[in-house]
């Protein structure tokens, strides 16, 4: 039957002709054909993919309309999108392992260093600066004030085995010394000539050094200094943040890690911050509230706290403040400012976010990265205080950096991936920076240091603590010493102990030549 009132096209209709609709139900769409019952509507382009329409294609038999006929069983379908329910008499799989970190990340948050010997009964000394003489060439430990911000800070970095230990731990050597000498001595100088760089081979210690020097302020200045630490300045060029532009400072600001290092910051520095008053008025909004804090009034913790817009989707001149306040309370309060991997804004400069022609962005077209190399060159300076950089060996190699600190000589046939002369003209300017070589350990400190790990319970070969009988290291020393008060032994000498002892730290002495990163991961291996 052809349906000549509805359709523009005579067009086989499968409808009957006292079926259609109504003209009001007219479609609208003038340049459509409607087939079957009205249900399929195709544009006018596609028609001559369908092919001429038969009644084979469209019927309206009473097989095609015959209702499906019931199951002999009886039994209904189960319905897709529910849960079978599982069978009670099966037994519960356990999830084996304590954790889904790998075995480098998973020593970090099981919380090994709770079995570890408590340094109580060790006597170990406190790293002080007025006492750092007599703490030559021993292991010692961090202040609580000092252990609290270094970890906030994140100072203590990942990979360096303080889970052997109850608390984390260093030795005071002759790096200690000459950097008393050559660089926390002048805390109380312009940051812009009192500005080093510490460098030397993998595992040398230069990390631990950063971590000396901050306890060492806080100690000299009883708490009263602002620690200013970036861990990873890779977080700044790899590409993992939000980056918005602000077109007030010319500059590419990122919220999200801003914010996270501020917060970090203001949990580090929480006494000192709270002594440091506003010089100015400060309005801003925060989660629907409106705040005014009055100079002299509120504190710089206060605008911290307070202040969101460190993280805000947009542009802010929030950590601008926050610097400008710093550099006025500079001459009361030193700032001590401590880069570790230094050299990753150094070894490409380019980072991975793109401007909107997708081009690479400079490290120095952002807001913290043009904050940190006006600090590294002086051009932003605080009144007293120091820059503390340190280069990092698990990085690729570039002639920055090297040049920078007047290691080697410019090549003008180099590539800008290879030396970026322009960073490197800025770190020379201002009297350049003082590059300081971190030594090895000599054989009496690594002597001392062993001595330490055997008395901490280190330095013994045991089972793989497994979850059951796990054992501590306590524990451990006192089984041993009874299995050997129990045993008969024949008249041996009493040196033979002292003996066995020096010949351990000897072969572990000519394996590391006194490298500390060595040496711990040659006795973690035992441990």
């Amino acid at each position: 039957m052809r349906c000549e009132n509805y359709c523009r096209h005579p067009v086989l209709c499968a409808v009957p002709r006292n079926a259609h609709w109504s003209k009001n139900l007219r479609p609208r769409f003038p340049n459509r054909t409607m087939l079957g019952f009205g249900t399929c509507w195709l544009p006018a382009s596609n028609r001559a993919l369908l092919g001429p329409c038969s009644r084979r294609s469209f019927t309206v038999s009473s097989a095609s309309f015959a209702k499906a006929a019931p199951s002999k069983d009886g039994k209904k379908k189960v319905k897709q999108g529910f849960k079978l329910k599982s069978d009670p008499k099966a037994k519960k799989v356990k999830k084996g392992g304590m954790t889904h970190l790998t075995f480098r990340d998973a020593v970090r948050a099981l919380n090994f260093e709770k079995s570890a010997v408590d340094f109580s009964k060790l006597e170990i000394g406190t790293l002080n600066f007025e006492k750092l003489n007599d703490s030559k060439d021993k292991v010692v430990k961090y202040s609580d004030a000092a252990e609290s911000s270094l970890t906030q800070l994140d100072t203590f970095k990942k990979y360096q085995h303080h889970e052997m230990f109850s608390k984390p731990v260093s030795m005071v050597s002759d790096n200690t010394m000459n950097l008393e000498n050559t660089f926390m001595s002048k805390l109380e100088q312009e940051t812009k000539t009192n500005r080093m760089c510490l460098v030397g081979e993998k595992g040398v210690g230069k990390s631990s050094l950063v971590a000396q020097a901050q306890a060492l302020a806080l100690s000299k200045f009883n708490g009263d200094v602002v620690l200013l630490h970036l861990d990873y300045p890779e977080k700044v060029i790899e590409g993992s943040s939000d980056y918005i532009f602000n077109k007030r400072l010319g500059l590419y600001q990122q919220p999200m890690f801003t914010k996270r290092w501020i917060k970090k910051l203001r949990a580090a520095n929480e006494t000192v911050l709270r002594k440091l008053p506003l010089t100015r008025d400060s309005s801003f909004v925060a989660k629907k509230v409106e705040y005014n804090l009055k100079k002299g009034e509120n504190t710089l913790y206060d605008f911290l706290v307070y202040n969101h817009d460190f993280g805000k989707v947009g542009p802010s001149t929030a950590f601008q403040f926050f610097v400008e306040e710093l550099m006025h309370h500079s001459a009361q309060f030193p700032i001590l400012v401590t880069i570790d991997n230094f050299n990753a804004l150094t070894y490409d400069t380019y980072t991975q976010y793109r401007h909107p022609d997708f081009t690479r962005i400079h490290f120095t077209e952002f807001e913290m990265g043009s904050f940190l190399l006006k600090l590294a060159s002086g051009d932003l300076s605080f009144k007293k205080g120091g820059i503390l950089m340190a280069e990092s060996k698990d990085i690729s190699y570039s002639h920055t950096l090297p040049v920078a600190l007047n290691q080697e000589q410019y090549d003008p046939y180099w590539k800008t991936n290879q030396c970026d002369r322009k960073v490197a003209e800025s770190l020379l300017s201002n009297g350049g920076i003082t590059p300081f070589e971190v030594q090895t350990l000599n054989k009496d400190q690594t002597r001392e240091l062993m001595e330490f790990w055997e008395a901490a319970g280190v330095l013994q070969v045991r089972d793989y603590p497994s979850k059951p009988d796990h054992r501590t290291s306590e524990e451990i020393i006192k089984e041993r010493e009874e299995r050997l008060a129990s045993e008969i032994v024949d008249s041996a000498p009493e040196e033979d102990a002292e003996q066995q002892f020096e010949r351990i730290v000897n072969t572990h002495y000519v394996m590391s030549s006194g490298n500390p990163g060595h040496l711990v991961r040659a006795v973690n291996i035992s441990y």
